[in-house]
């Protein structure tokens, strides 16, 4: 067995992210379509990376299938890895007119048209695959050896952003920073009232590759909780899940508002109560160390609002801002 090297793992994942899709796509028998046993061999052959066996195996399906749209790809494929590349472009298309998914083919495409040193034409393709959405990480992409040629044009440092945008989006979309003023290590008392006792403890981290903060709440009197914020792009909204050692559980959606983040939801009835009231929850950027969280229920439906609390958030001495 031969030892494998850093390259040959990434080219292995990148392998394995180009095939998922297509494997769901035409793994699968169906009606009239090619026998599991003759795909499942020549998956075997693909996986192996046993090129002329597989453009065999895969080549026989696609005569016998005309419009079996996998094996047609991966014919194109296996004609790529070994060097045949007009041929190899050529049965690529074909794959993709078949059904193939466009993110699949375009990768693919680019890997036969930067070996062709057919440079733009690749960057153009590699763009389509990034906003199709396929995952590659920037390492494998930059470890793909079929696109080394790529590597000083011009284009090739917006190619590789675009496909981190996919692997990361939250970095890369400026919403997801809309809350970062809470992040931070904060002690918090009520608004306006003299200190009594030790403060509660709130900190707030930033997880998940910068998708979710979360919120880890500590008060003298033993109550703990947690909440779990993010911007969810499904809603165009920040969405906050609020859970504690009491049984409650908070759901809130709300948007930024002048520089302040303001929360609409529900939470559970007083007193253990049958039900959920409507609640108002806004945190106020007051400064670069102080913040403001301040909750409001309505009694009759969000026509009038009362307070619930007023808390203030100073940040512990001698913590910055993560």
């Amino acid at each position: 067995m031969r030892p494998t090297t850093p390259s040959t793992r990434l080219a292995a994942t990148i392998a394995l992210l180009l095939g998922a899709a297509a494997a769901a796509l035409g793994q699968s028998t169906t009606a009239g379509g090619p026998p599991a046993d003759q795909l499942n061999r020549a998956a075997a052959l693909f996986a192996q990376r046993e090129w002329t066996g597989a453009l065999a195996a895969y080549s026989e399906i696609a005569i016998a299938y005309p419009t079996h749209a996998l094996s047609r790809f991966r014919v194109g494929v296996t004609l790529l890895e070994l060097g045949r590349l007009q041929e190899a472009e050529t049965n690529l298309r074909q794959g993709e007119q078949l059904g193939m998914p466009a993110p699949q083919s375009a990768y693919r495409l680019a890997q036969v048209l930067a070996e062709q040193h057919r440079a733009d034409e690749a960057i153009v393709e590699l763009r389509r695959s990034a906003t199709g959405g396929l995952f590659v990480p920037p390492s494998a992409l930059n470890a793909d050896a079929h696109l080394a040629s790529l590597h000083a044009k011009a284009g090739w440092a917006g190619i590789v952003d675009a496909f981190d945008a996919v692997v990361r989006p939250c970095a890369h979309d400026p919403r997801y920073r809309e809350f970062d003023f809470w992040l931070g290590d904060w002690d918090v008392r009520p608004t306006g009232q003299p200190p009594a006792g030790p403060p509660s403890r709130n900190t707030i981290t930033s997880d998940e590759d910068g998708c979710v903060l979360t919120e880890h709440w500590e008060s003298p009197s033993g109550s703990k909780g947690r909440s779990f914020n993010i911007f969810d792009r499904s809603y165009g909204m920040w969405r906050q899940t609020w859970v504690d050692n009491v049984g409650g559980q908070h759901d809130y959606k709300g948007s930024l508002k002048n520089g302040n983040m303001v929360f609409l939801g529900d939470t559970p009835a007083p007193n253990g109560q049958l039900g959920r009231v409507p609640t108002r929850l806004t945190f106020f950027r007051i400064a670069k160390d102080t913040v403001r969280q301040f909750s409001e229920i309505s009694n009759d439906g969000g026509r009038t609002w009362q307070v619930s609390y007023d808390l203030t958030y100073v940040r512990r001495a001698g913590l910055e801002r993560p």
